[in-house]
């Protein structure tokens, strides 16, 4: 596992319990051509927790609790390796966002078919077997 100090981005697997089923956070990509989870880089002097749910809240205007740690995910976006540290977050209420993003709440099998890279759909299965 990689120490925090090597960690470039901070993200998140949001859900909200309507009740009936759990649902999903899927956002659009910045470009709208890929459904992702929402995450972006860690800001100097940020520690990794305070990060993801503030990009929740930039790209989504979701603002949640973090109920634990997921995995940690990497991968190349263009020229730059990106070390990704996952949260688990639930919905504590929606506000209007900074970024203008589609969102899709969805049940688990939904929300695995959406997504549009490897390390967003392992994420969200780490995520499926850390909230039982």
């Amino acid at each position: 596992m990689k120490t925090n100090n090597s960690l470039t981005h901070a993200g998140c697997v949001a859900f909200r319990d309507d009740k009936k089923k759990i649902q999903y956070l899927v956002a659009s990509s910045s470009n709208g051509e890929h459904w992702i989870l929402p995450q972006g880089h860690i800001d100097p002097g940020e520690t990794p927790e305070v990060a993801a749910l503030r990009e929740l809240e930039e790209e989504t205007g979701v603002v949640g609790e973090i109920i634990r740690r997921l995995s940690i995910q990497e991968f190349d976006k263009g020229n730059e390796r990106v070390i990704v540290q996952y949260y688990l977050v639930r919905m504590i209420e929606i506000k209007s966002s900074m970024e203008n993003r589609e969102l899709r709440w969805e049940d688990k099998e939904a929300a695995l078919k959406l997504l549009s890279f490897n390390e967003a759909k392992n994420t969200l299965k780490d995520a499926f077997i850390n909230s039982k």
